[in-house]
């Protein structure tokens, strides 16, 4: 059985990195960026939910893509959340809600709603798919970008080879289960685009430093799943030879799956 992310488990993680998520979240922001530029640029757009906003990434885009709009932002941690608004400052057409998306029960639907780097966190898939299909009006879409399996996939292979009795702390979704979940929740799937994107880092050390720094590691549910300090030393020898680049530094590797959908009227 693949593991199910506990939302305590991720709640104490980017709540630990929201004073730092900013510093070290250059793909999450590229994966933003190319997210908003699929969205067509609407005046008559007048209500966006954004789910797993964080640190607002994300909503700073749909604000200047969408000028008429009131935009919903969404996420679990307050700490992050707490972030955005000090980043953003005040704007009367950004309301925000600290709250799990999968509990979540807005008093209207919307005509959009946006996420980027953040459902792939919320299991199993199908069910938040249709949270979303029941927060979109009629005609609405669905508009999101999610990290799928491959990611890390360097580090992955090295923890698996050296420590396969650890096992995965967690499950990613593969591009199937998310679009097999989509058109499950009844939605009209439109565009479709995986992309893989490589970042170089100095080291190993500065690698899970930085994820670390972004809230992507940290201790699984239960705790079973942890390095211990010779198993760390020896992962990162392994990792600084094996996922080396010929310039220096060391490669991660991120899978990215940009999908649309539309609830049919």
């Amino acid at each position: 059985m693949k593991t199910r992310v506990a939302s305590s488990s991720v709640l104490a993680r980017f709540a630990a990195a929201a004073h730092t998520y900013d510093l070290e979240s250059r793909v999450q922001r590229a994966v933003a960026q190319k997210l908003a530029a699929m969205l067509p640029a609407s005046a008559a757009t007048g209500s966006v939910l954004e789910i797993g906003c964080g640190t607002g990434l994300l909503t700073e885009l749909l604000l200047n893509r969408f000028p008429s709009a009131v935009i919903d932002a969404l996420d679990i941690s307050g700490p992050m959340i707490d972030a955005a608004k000090k980043r953003m400052g005040e704007c009367e057409r950004l309301l925000w809600h600290t709250a799990d998306a999968r509990r979540f029960c807005p008093q209207k639907q919307f005509e959009l709603i946006a996420s980027s780097s953040a459902l792939h966190w919320m299991t199993p898939a199908g069910e938040i798919m249709e949270r979303i299909s029941s927060m979109l009006e009629p005609g609405g879409e669905l508009a999101s970008a999610v990290m799928v399996e491959g990611t890390l996939g360097e580090l992955r292979d090295a923890c698996g080879r050296l420590f396969p009795r650890k096992g995965e702390a967690v499950h990613l979704p593969s591009e199937e289960e998310i679009l097999c979940a989509i058109a499950g929740a009844g939605l009209t799937i439109g565009q479709i685009r995986l992309e893989q994107m490589r970042e170089t880092c100095g080291s190993t050390r500065e690698l899970l430093r930085s994820l670390n720094r972004q809230g992507v590691t940290g201790r699984p549910e239960g705790g079973s799943n942890l390095l211990n300090r010779t198993e760390l030393l020896e992962l990162i020898e392994y990792y600084d030879r094996k996922f080396c680049t010929p310039e220096g530094g060391v490669i991660a590797t991120y899978c990215v799956l940009y999908v649309t959908a539309r609830k049919e009227r």
